[in-house]
C-alpha cells in the first residue's frame, strides 16, 4: 500500500537538543510535502503552537496536539478527551510535591503538562489511584486522562482526512511517540530516541535530532519509490 502521509513529532525530532528548529529538517519536510505527502504535525504541545509551526513551515496539514487529546483539520477542531481527571490528579500531586504547570497550559484543553524538573516515576507512583496516564516526552511530563495517545489522534483524523494509519509513516523520539510509531504503517525514530520509542520502530537512524530526520527523509523517499 502506498504511503500517503507522514506523522512527525516536533521536539527532539525536527529540532536540535535545545529545541531549536533544524532548518535543514524543515526544508526536508517541505520537500516531502512537494512529493505529495500530507504532513501531520503530532505534538505533546498545545494546538496554537503546533498550528503556528505547521503554518510557518509551509506544510499546513492536519495536526495531532496534546498527545492525541486534540486534533485539527481544515479549521475543524475536535477535543477527544476532557481534562477533568487530569486536573483532579494534578491538584493531588501538587499537595505531595513541588510541581509547576507549563506556561503553555493556559491553552491546554485535554491534559496537564508539567515542567520536567521532577522524577516521572515518582509522579506515576503518587497518581497510581487516578485514571490517568503519566508520560514523558523527554522535555515535559504529561498527565493524560485514561489511555489517550498520539495514535488515538491519528486514528480519529481518518474521519477528516480519509487516510488510514497503515498509509502513514510516523517519526518521533519520545515515550509519547511510541504508540504512533508502532501503530502506523512504518515507524522511524531518530538516534536520540527513548528506548521505548526505538523498540517500537521499524528503523532507527544513525544520527540524532534534525540530522536524524534528514536521514529519515531519505528512507521515506526510498519507501515511496518502492511502493510506486
Amino acid at each position: 500500500m502506498p504511503f500517503k502521509a507522514i506523522a512527525v513529532d516536533i521536539d527532539g525530532t525536527i529540532t536540535d537538543e535545545n529545541l531549536v528548529l533544524d532548518l535543514e529538517a524543515a526544508g526536508a519536510l517541505r520537500t516531502l510535502k512537494s512529493m505529495g505527502f500530507e504532513i501531520i504535525v503530532c505534538s505533546g504541545n498545545v494546538l496554537p503552537i503546533a498550528y503556528a509551526l505547521s503554518s510557518y513551515l509551509g506544510v499546513r496539514g492536519a495536526i495531532v496536539a496534546e498527545n492525541g487529546g486534540v486534533i485539527y483539520h481544515k479549521k475543524k477542531v475536535k477535543v477527544l478527551v476532557e481534562p477533568a481527571e487530569a486536573l483532579r490528579a494534578f491538584e493531588h500531586l501538587k499537595r505531595q510535591m513541588n510541581v509547576e504547570r507549563l506556561f503553555t497550559d493556559r491553552w491546554r484543553e485535554s491534559e496537564v503538562g508539567l515542567y520536567q524538573n521532577v522524577d516521572v516515576g515518582e509522579v506515576r507512583k503518587i497518581l497510581k489511584d487516578f485514571d490517568v496516564m503519566v508520560e514523558s516526552s523527554g522535555y515535559a511530563i504529561h498527565i493524560m486522562p485514561g489511555e489517550i495517545t498520539k495514535m488515538d489522534g491519528i486514528i480519529a483524523l481518518e474521519e477528516f482526512t480519509g487516510i488510514k494509519p497503515e498509509e502513514m509513516i510516523a517519526i518521533g523520539d519520545g515515550d509519547n511517540d511510541a504508540a504512533m510509531i508502532e501503530g502506523c504503517g512504518y515507524g522511524i525514530t531518530v538516534a536520540n530516541a527513548s528506548e521505548k520509542a526505538k523498540q517500537s520502530a521499524d528503523y532507527v537512524t544513525e544520527h540524532s535530532y534534525g540530522r536524524g530526520f534528514l536521514e529519515a527523509a531519505e528512507i521515506i523517499e526510498e519507501l515511496s519509490e518502492r511502493h510506486k
